[in-house]
């Protein structure tokens, strides 16, 4: 569910260190090659992501853009280091199992799959924040794609000019005045608030895969912190960590900006 999210503060935190000159550009590495890393598919990213270009008014937003509440920094440092291990040793294997053994029309085919397992969360987020010109294509993308699509290994909704958006309940949150409240790291599933974790439990009660696979099942595989779009992220993230001199200080103003450029953009509100 967070995919974009993720996509976009690894974008902003290679654009800041130097790695691409803009967030836009920086967003591309996340799924092509390099010399260094193997070679990617481009992964399906979301419209809000993929149509994402540099507005000069996005610098005074980052300028104006609250600190960083990070009350927590020295477990959240210790959580961060279980992940990178974490990462490391289980992940990562997994990650490249699957890239190994799973053909790539087949994993681009499941991330759609994902995806529109999704739409129901973002149905309900779009029905609370009063989008209803949003609700109502996310109710036709997920009826085309559900039953044309084959259960979403196709995105014939696009074909019918309905683009996939995000909305998640941290957003619903965030309209309704709450503010993010203080940073965390979460083992496992990474960087992230207490506002929008718990609007992540809301979010996943919603997804049809919860109930089919299990909620942990269901976070591990197919959320925005599964392997089947980690897969896809690994390079960028990587590049991201070797070109820090504070990986956790570059990751948190990463995530911590385009949350609320995110915010800031679908509400009209600051976070």
């Amino acid at each position: 569910m967070r995919m974009a999210l993720y996509c976009r503060a690894i974008a902003l935190g290679l654009s800041v260190v130097g790695l691409a000159a803009t967030p836009a550009a920086a967003c591309s590495l996340a799924v092509e090659p390099t010399a260094a890393t193997p070679a990617v598919e481009a992964a399906p990213i979301p419209a809000a992501v993929d149509d994402f270009e540099y507005d000069p008014l996005f610098e005074d937003f980052l300028e104006e853009a609250s600190p960083a509440n990070d009350p927590f920094e020295g477990t959240n440092r210790a959580f961060l280091k279980f992940n990178r291990g974490f990462d490391r040793f289980l992940l990562s294997p997994m990650t490249r199992g699957y890239r190994f053994v799973v053909p790539e029309p087949a994993r681009k085919g499941l991330r759609r799959m994902f995806i529109n397992l999704n739409s129901p969360s973002i149905l309900v987020n779009d029905l609370l924040q009063l989008r209803f010109k949003d609700a109502g294509q996310t109710f036709g993308r997920f009826l085309l794609n559900t039953t044309l699509g084959v259960g979403g290994l196709m995105d014939v909704g696009v074909a019918a000019g309905w683009e996939h958006h995000d909305a998640d309940f941290g957003q619903t949150l965030a309209k309704l005045g709450v503010g993010h409240g203080p940073y965390l790291v979460l083992p496992i599933l990474g960087p992230n608030t207490l506002r929008d974790g718990l609007g992540d439990i809301v979010d996943v009660a919603f997804q049809p895969l919860t109930y089919l696979i299990g909620p942990t099942t269901n976070i591990v595989i197919g959320t925005g912190s599964g392997f089947t779009t980690l897969e896809a992220m690994s390079p960028a993230m990587k590049a991201l960590e070797e070109s820090s001199v504070d990986f956790y200080a570059a990751l948190r103003s990463a995530y911590l900006q385009n949350r609320d450029a995110q915010i800031w953009q679908d509400t009209g509100r600051w976070n």
